[in-house]
């Protein structure tokens, strides 16, 4: 946010130069706004604020596939999840008035006008993929039972993430570093998300044949051994060094 400081504005919303032409006098009003509202795109406060919103991109990225493709999992924290959930929920309102009151250039200098940044930011994508995120599917809970996966348009927050990921490139001193550190994360999620599938398309098949996930009772019918040996299943199927076997049905 800006420094609190109190500026005389104009109509237009920038900062007045505080003399008033003798003949102009009844033009001269004006009035006192407190940019301390106004959050500076460039400022430490917006960054950390970002760093709590890709956090609860990344939560739902990471937990909802996981918790819809193992029950158990979510049976056994439901409390927890729900508290995650609805926790994740309240910082992604309140980035929608952040953004509301978020500045902007405009022909090189910084918009402090109240109508001018929430016109800016409502005319915006950012604004209708912040509303569709919002959706309240989770409500079909009390229809259909719990399925984590009917939260997916928190997907749709993404773009923070990216955001986010533009602003530490900018501000590290070994952007390089950050690049990778971001592909192996990359990579990471693709493995998590295939294997999860791998999982739910082994149950639909009743983990039938060779291909699907060896579902017996044991060792390999923990909640553990189910997550780590679909995603080695995911990572070997990915970087194609694996001999599996081929599959033997159009769905697999």
């Amino acid at each position: 946010m800006d420094t609190g400081d109190e500026y005389e504005v104009g109509d237009s919303g920038q900062p007045d130069d505080g003399n008033c032409h003798a003949g102009r006098r009844p033009r001269c009003r004006r009035k006192k706004v407190h940019h301390s509202t106004v959050v500076n795109p460039d400022s430490n406060l917006y960054f950390y604020w970002l760093l709590i919103i890709t956090c609860c991109v990344l939560y739902n990225l990471w937990t909802l596939i996981v918790r819809q493709s193992f029950p158990e999992l979510q049976e056994n924290g439901a409390k927890f999840w729900f508290f995650c959930d609805y926790t994740t929920d309240t910082f992604i309102v309140l980035d929608i008035l952040v953004q509301f009151r978020t500045g902007y250039l405009e022909q090189g200098l910084m918009v402090y006008n109240s109508m001018k940044l929430a016109g800016h930011y409502v005319k915006s994508r950012a604004f209708m993929l912040d509303i569709i995120s919002l959706l309240p599917l989770d409500l079909l809970y009390f229809k259909i039972g719990v399925n984590p996966m009917l939260r997916f348009p928190r997907f749709l927050k993404v773009y923070r993430v990216y955001d986010y990921y533009y602003i530490v490139e900018s501000r590290t001193v070994y952007p390089n570093l950050w690049r990778v550190v971001n592909l192996v994360h990359i990579l990471l999620i693709f493995a998590h998300w295939f294997g999860c599938f791998y999982y739910l398309l082994s149950q639909a098949e009743g983990f039938y044949g060779d291909w699907v996930y060896p579902y017996r009772v044991g060792e390999f019918s923990t909640l553990t051994r189910k997550y780590l040996g679909s995603i080695y299943w995911s990572t070997l199927t990915l970087t194609t060094i694996g001999d599996l076997p081929q599959p033997e049905t159009d769905v697999e």
